[in-house]
């Protein structure tokens, strides 16, 4: 069989090109074709479950997009715009989402370990238990994010904006936190900020009297 061109793709309908890529992954390469989205407008795309291992889908207009339980693993999505996207449970370990747009998007028990999030736009966006270790998320926006039972182990939040974000139950522990801003966010016992690196002033303007003692920035707290 003939080996298929990648530009000739372009033709086909996306559910095929899904199929092409899965056999790709599959393959290491030796057949199929990588799904290359990059640059392309379709909103509203209907994929759940789908394999985007390495996918390219970079600058791309995903608005709206259904993409639960989706394998995108190592994926590029650098500057695409997913805002109000559905994601739960999607893996985007390693993933690059270098200034991707993620606004009011829904992001639940998705896999965002060692991913590449910095100044992502995640404002309002829902990531309860979502895994974000070892992440960066250096100036990222979000404010008013649901992070409750987060895990943000070890992760860069520096200059991060976390303004009116629900840290409940979030694990801080390990992470970065230099410059980030914490006015108003809301915390309880379980929130966790032992041996995060973090200024005295960081957490001014935030009750902490809920916390526990032992998960208060106390050790690594920079003077």
């Amino acid at each position: 069989m003939a080996p298929i061109e990648e530009e000739t793709t372009g033709d086909f309908p996306l559910s095929k090109r899904l199929e092409l890529h899965a056999l790709w992954v599959r393959t290491s390469g030796r057949e199929g074709v990588r799904l290359d989205l990059s640059r392309q407008s379709i909103r509203s795309l209907d994929a759940p479950g789908a394999v985007m291992t390495g996918a390219k889908l970079n600058d791309s207009d995903l608005r709206q997009a259904e993409m639960r339980d989706d394998d995108l693993v190592g994926s590029d999505l650098g500057g695409t715009d997913l805002r109000g996207a559905e994601l739960q449970g999607a893996n985007l370990t390693a993933a690059n989402l270098k200034g991707i747009k993620l606004r009011g998007a829904k992001l639940d028990k998705a896999n965002l370990q060692n991913a590449e999030l910095a100044f992502a736009d995640l404002r309002d966006a829902t990531l309860a238990e979502v895994n974000l270790t070892e992440a960066n998320l250096l100036g990222a926006e979000l404010q008013g994010v649901d992070l409750r039972k987060a895990t943000l182990r070890a992760a860069d939040l520096s200059g991060a904006d976390l303004k009116d974000a629900n840290l409940a139950g979030t694990d801080f522990s390990y992470a970065s936190i230099l410059g980030a801003k914490f006015n108003g966010a809301t915390v309880d016992g379980e929130t966790n900020f032992q041996y995060a690196k973090i200024n005295a002033d960081e957490l001014r303007n935030v009750d902490l009297t809920p916390v526990r003692k032992e998960n208060l920035p106390t050790a690594g707290l920079e003077k």
